[in-house]
């Protein structure tokens, strides 16, 4: 099989929100279990429903707060807001926003979305995060670029692309399986903010 036809499959299963990890041609480890996860739904896309955590729990900080919570963000930046750079310097931005302006230690989300869908890495999982004032122990924070403008009662799609909801649902997926996640929420019920610029469990409920 050709580079660009695992390329093709990789792109694929990222769209119905499997995890084949990077879109490089490769036919690894992640992608065989993306493939195969795909193969054991029937080529259904991923549900929202969340699947108990095979692996334990996520702890962060030294007390080892266990992870069970997933708050959903956004960056509050216009749809072409870098649209000619990459990702990593989308996320090298925020990171300067909030180490520069405001003094944090590192940037404040544990992942990060492009309006492509890519996903990247932001805090380390084991590391309280800084997404929400008085609520970041247990809590791993996702952020989807885009959202300026956005009001907490609309709808995904009025500020977000298909690939950022495909990667989001599959992200959630993701996390579901490596901890035990009891709520999924948006920056939006936990402070006065139209952050992340749409209704999570609306959307989590549109694809029940």
């Amino acid at each position: 099989m050709t580079k660009a036809a695992v390329s093709l499959i990789q792109t694929g299963l990222r769209d119905l929100g499997y995890q084949p990890g990077p879109i490089d041609g490769l036919y690894g480890a992640r992608t065989r279990a993306a493939a195969e996860g795909w193969i054991k739904a029937g080529g259904a896309a991923v549900s929202v429903m969340l699947p108990p955590s095979l692996s334990g729990m996520i702890f962060q900080g030294k007390a080892r707060y266990p992870v069970t919570e997933i708050v959903a963000h956004c960056s509050a930046t216009r749809p072409g807001w870098m649209q000619d750079a990459s990702t990593s310097d989308q996320v090298a931005e925020i990171r300067r926003w909030h180490m520069q302006d405001r003094g944090w230690r590192d940037i404040g989300y544990h992942w990060i979305i492009s309006r492509s869908g890519d996903l990247l890495a932001g805090r380390a999982e084991t590391e309280i995060g800084a997404g929400v004032v008085g609520h970041n122990r247990g809590v791993i924070h996702v952020c989807l670029i885009g959202g300026a403008g956005s009001a907490e009662t609309d709808r995904f799609r009025d500020n977000f692309t298909a690939a950022q909801d495909n990667t989001l649902r599959g992200q959630l997926q993701a996390i579901a399986m490596r901890t035990r996640i009891h709520r999924i929420s948006g920056h939006n019920e936990w402070a006065a903010k139209a952050c992340p610029g749409f209704n999570v469990p609306a959307w989590l409920k549109e694809a029940a």
